[in-house]
Order: C-alpha cells, then sequence, then structure tokens
C-alpha cells in the first residue's frame, strides 16, 4: 500500500500540462499558431504590406516629438507648445482691439439707458405726487363738505320749533 494519498486525476492532467510548457511557466503566453506557421513568414507577408502600403509613419519613424526628449528646444513638443501660445497672444490682443472698438458704443447705449430710466422715475415721481395732491384734495373737500352739513344741521334744528 503506498504512503502518498491517491492524488485526483484533475490535479494529474493540470501537472501534465504545466509540465509540457504550455501554461504559465513560460513568463508569457505566446499565440497560437496554425499548423506550419512560421514567424519568418509573417515578418515577411508584413514587410511586404508595408512596401504596398507605404510606412505608416511617412518614413519618419515614430519621432513625434513626445517622450525622452520632449523638454528639448527643438522638440516637436516645444515647437507645438511656442505655437500655441503664438496664437493665444494673437486671440487676446484681437480681444483687446475689438473691445476698445465696441467701447464708444457701448458706453452710448448705457448712456441712453440710464437716460430713460431716470425719465421714467421722475415721470413716477410726477405721478405720485399728482396723485397724492389729488387725493389731499379730495379729502379736504369731503371734510369742507362734512363739517357744512354738520353746520347746517345743526342750524336748522336749532331755529326748528317743537311743537
Amino acid at each position: 500500500m503506498p504512503l502518498l494519498p491517491a492524488i485526483p486525476l484533475a490535479l494529474k492532467v493540470g501537472a501534465g500540462i504545466l509540465g509540457a510548457g504550455v501554461g504559465l511557466n513560460e513568463g508569457v503566453v505566446k499565440p497560437l499558431r496554425k499548423a506550419g506557421q512560421r514567424r519568418e513568414i509573417d515578418e515577411l507577408v508584413k514587410d511586404s504590406l508595408r512596401d504596398q502600403l507605404g510606412d505608416p509613419t511617412g518614413g519618419f519613424g515614430y519621432q513625434t516629438g513626445y517622450g525622452p526628449g520632449m523638454l528639448l528646444p527643438g522638440s516637436g513638443y516645444q515647437s507645438i507648445l511656442q505655437y500655441q501660445n503664438q496664437m493665444g497672444n494673437q486671440q487676446r490682443e484681437n480681444m483687446i482691439k475689438n473691445l476698445l472698438a465696441i467701447e464708444p458704443i457701448t458706453d452710448r447705449a448705457k448712456t441712453r439707458d440710464f437716460g430713460r430710466n431716470m425719465a421714467a422715475a421722475r415721470f413716477r415721481t410726477q405721478l405720485g405726487t399728482q396723485q397724492g395732491l389729488t387725493l389731499q384734495g379730495q379729502m379736504g373737500a369731503q371734510a369742507l363738505a362734512q363739517k357744512g352739513m354738520q353746520g347746517a344741521t345743526q342750524a336748522l334744528a336749532s331755529n326748528y320749533q317743537y311743537q
């Protein structure tokens, strides 16, 4: 009788696959290839396609200006940054010119608006004053009429003889 316990079949199969070099022990899993497919043939196909279609980078390699040398004075990144700064300065100058050009127009519009508002305020004040004077005159006339009626009523009552 063996001293080791029985190892399940799944563990045996897994160990066999790992031992064959198909698993993770290679470091990087390689793509599966078709039978008879070789790396050299793949490279030849890629090279022939590149020759027919042209180099995707236009023959300049991958020199985009970004990367380790992007902060050097002559790099593409610095050129783009300088262009953007120049465009920003130009747009700022144009905006200032436009604002200075429309300033007299907006000042005249604000002056007219202020004049209209002041005229409306003056009109409201005049209406309120006229309304107050009219109301005061009406109340004065009413008070005068009431006093006159009281005087007339008293005069009639004092001259009336009761029988």
